[in-house]
């Protein structure tokens, strides 16, 4: 058993080692992502900005003086590039004709091509950037500046509204007396400069930038941000907390198994109680789940295998009894047969011996087949058997030894599928031959054999009209070697076997036997089971 959750907790650790590797790398592709997208948005408004600028300066030698202001204002060459010149995938390509910025990173040699289309035209901007800084967030805000000098001031929050779609963050017009600011952005601010103020204290998550650029002479300024520094989800913290989820997980997992533990412990006691001999051993069953029904199937067990060793016992002594009286007539008979000399005498002596061994070999073959019956199910060949022809068959063979009891049959009442019943035809005869003979030990006249059909349910009755039996002894009369006189002569003949014998045939047809009083005042033997095999799980239900 201790191997059983070695094995459980040293697999639960590997599933767990595989999934806390799997969960490090998604969390390196997640950030990578995430970082792309990060640098996507932030490029996008800058570079859209760019597009447009570009894109109002007409004239080669205009737009070629605009590329090299933009170029300063970044600190890197701007370029404007044709279709042809572009070596990128089509769905990079997909992305600048809706108006989309692309960022191709080159993690190795550490830079990043950004490209972006010119407004109408099949033209791109193009630009390979090594590092962002104050300078770019600076160039930013005076793209926006330059965007909007280009309309009235009464267009300008309508403008404003179009520029602030392209940007991942806010971007607002704001008086300069509403800003809290030092003094000496203040005085920057008032000097016409681009501030850049970064916000890092302690009750913000995470730190971030803002930045300020005064609007000409209108009192106003324009507030970039705040811009929030790409928070990379940290691989320590990770590890640290994935460890502790592990650990917590680990432990709730002992928790949950360390009851299921002690309780096949105490399953694994009763079955070595069982294993040294007491039967009386059970275990404990503690609600429904597999542990629990494990436990109440090891209790049915063991209460079958004491029922069994109790009928094999009991079966022993009966049998022990019953050749007693048989070997006792051999011995007596022997002995008086030593003492006989008249020839007539001795040749009735011999017979009498005779007789005695028939009966005892009848009672080992009785003894035999029951002990077949009990050794469990065989497999049967059910098969749709003539029920009419069978009883015929069961007349025609006992008719001829029934002395003065009269046998009837009556089946008139079936036809057609209803006289067909599935079964293994050799043990059916044996029901009926079994009934039909002890009927007839104890019939004074007459017995009536019946077959009929109800439902799906196929009926066999044997009566008789003999002294019956009492209710008090309809349960003890299927028991192996009962017997309902008391005598010990057998003058009925039989073994107390033959309805035993019954009874195991018939559970095995999925059926079951009775007993009642008859019309006829004597006992009333009734045995039914499915007619067919397809209804046999229906009708048990």
């Amino acid at each position: 058993m201790n191997s059983i959750f070695v094995r459980i907790y040293g697999g639960m650790l590997l599933a767990m080692l595989i999934i806390g590797g799997l969960a490090y790398g998604a969390v390196q592709l997640v950030n990578d992502h995430r970082a792309d997208e990060y640098r996507k948005e932030m490029a996008q408004g800058t570079f859209y900005l760019m597009a447009r600028g570009l894109a109002r300066h007409e004239a080669q030698e205009e737009r070629e003086r605009w590329q090299q202001v933009l170029g300063r204002l970044l600190g890197s060459d701007v370029e404007v590039r044709e279709r042809a010149q572009l070596d990128l995938e089509t769905e990079a390509l997909q992305r600048l004709e809706r108006g989309r910025v692309v960022l191709q990173l080159n993690n190795e040699a550490g830079y990043a091509d950004i490209y972006h289309k010119l407004p109408d035209e099949n033209r791109f901007v193009y630009t390979r950037m090594t590092k962002v800084g104050e300078q770019q967030a600076r160039a930013t805000a005076l793209l926006i500046l330059d965007e909007l000098a280009q309309y009235s001031r009464e267009q300008w929050p309508a403008e404003l509204e179009r520029i602030r779609k392209q940007f991942g963050f806010p971007i607002q017009r704001v008086p300069q007396e509403q800003l809290n600011l030092d003094r000496e952005q203040e005085q920057r601010i008032e000097r016409r400069e681009v501030v850049i103020a970064l916000d890092d204290s302690a009750n913000q998550s995470q730190s971030s930038v803002d930045v300020y650029a005064p609007i000409g002479n209108t009192g106003d300024v324009l507030v970039l941000g705040p811009l929030q520094l790409f928070d990379r989800w940290p691989v320590e913290m990770l590890v640290i907390v994935g460890l502790a989820g592990l650990l917590g997980m680990a432990f709730a997992t002992y928790l949950l198994v360390r009851p299921l533990q002690g309780r096949l412990r105490d399953l694994e006691g009763s079955v070595r109680e069982v294993g040294a001999g007491n039967l009386d051993a059970r275990a404990e069953v503690r609600g429904h789940d597999a542990v629990g029904q494990l436990a109440a199937t090891f209790n049915g067990m063991t209460e079958h295998i004491q029922r069994l060793i109790q009928a094999q016992r009991e079966m022993t002594r009966a049998v022990s009894h019953e050749l007693r009286t048989p070997v006792a007539r051999i011995r007596f008979g022997l002995e008086m047969l030593a003492d006989v000399a008249d020839p007539e005498k001795r040749r009735n002596k011999l017979e009498e011996l005779d007789q005695d061994i028939d009966q005892l070999d009848e009672l080992i073959d009785e003894i035999l087949t029951f002990a077949r019956l009990e050794e469990g199910t065989p497999t049967l060949e059910f098969k749709p058997v003539d029920m009419p022809a069978l009883l015929e068959q069961i007349e025609r063979e006992l008719t001829p030894i029934s002395g003065d009891i009269l046998i009837s049959i009556d089946a008139g009442g079936v036809a057609g599928d209803e006289c067909f019943a599935e079964g293994e035809e050799r043990y059916l005869h044996r029901i009926l031959q079994n009934l039909v003979t002890n009927a007839m030990r104890y019939a004074h006249a007459r017995v009536i054999v019946r077959y009929r059909a109800e439902a799906h349910w196929a009926v066999l009755e044997v009566e008789d009209d003999g002294p019956g039996i009492s209710s008090a002894e309809y349960e003890r009369i299927f028991k192996p070697f009962a017997r309902l006189d008391q005598s010990r002569h057998r003058s009925s003949g039989g073994y107390g076997l033959g309805l035993s014998i019954v009874q195991r045939v018939v559970e095995w047809h999925g059926g079951g036997v009775t007993v009642d009083s008859g019309v006829l005042g004597g006992a009333l033997f009734r045995v039914r089971w499915p007619r067919r095999r397809d209804a046999a799980h229906v009708l048990s239900g």
